[in-house]
């Protein structure tokens, strides 16, 4: 019997399809722009976006976590230090979310393994904003189709 493909999994691959996407158009220049001074970088904004990712395997799932690491705070990663990283994270966690689906739970989380992939593409969704945003007042804007196609290219 074929195994069926996790719908979860399947939308959380279309997540990290949009954070490479973005991550294609930001050159190692990007990555130190911000959109006030006393904010997160572009570099911070992603390794941000991975460490969330670990936390939330470390809480409910950490026999996931293999030999991911966290950025240090203030951690400023290269472009491929990032893309390694959020690829790494993105897997195991697409792992997790398959084995949620199979059980219809997420250990620690109230409510069904969707809604904890709704909160995950959320926060990512919210930091590709805050990375656009910074581009677009470090006077760098992204090209028009990083921006919106982001969800329509695959």
């Amino acid at each position: 019997m074929p195994v069926k493909e996790s719908s979860l999994a399947t939308a959380w691959q279309r997540n990290t399809d949009a954070n490479l996407f973005l991550l294609d158009h930001l050159t190692e220049k990007s990555l130190e722009h911000r959109y006030s001074p006393r904010t997160r970088t572009v570099a911070a904004q992603l390794a941000h976006m991975h460490n969330v990712r670990l936390y939330h395997l470390q809480k409910r799932g950490p026999e996931y976590l293999g030999k991911l690491q966290t950025f240090e705070r203030g951690a400023q990663p290269s472009r491929v230090q990032i893309i390694a990283a959020l690829t790494g994270s993105a897997k195991m966690m697409g792992a997790f979310l398959e084995a949620c689906e199979r059980t219809n739970l997420v250990r620690g989380w109230k409510g069904p393994p969707a809604t904890f992939l709704a909160y995950l593409v959320a926060h990512e969704a919210h930091h590709r904003a805050l990375v656009v945003v910074s581009m677009r007042i470090s006077g760098e804007p992204l090209p028009k189709e990083a921006v919106y196609n982001i969800w329509s290219w695959g």
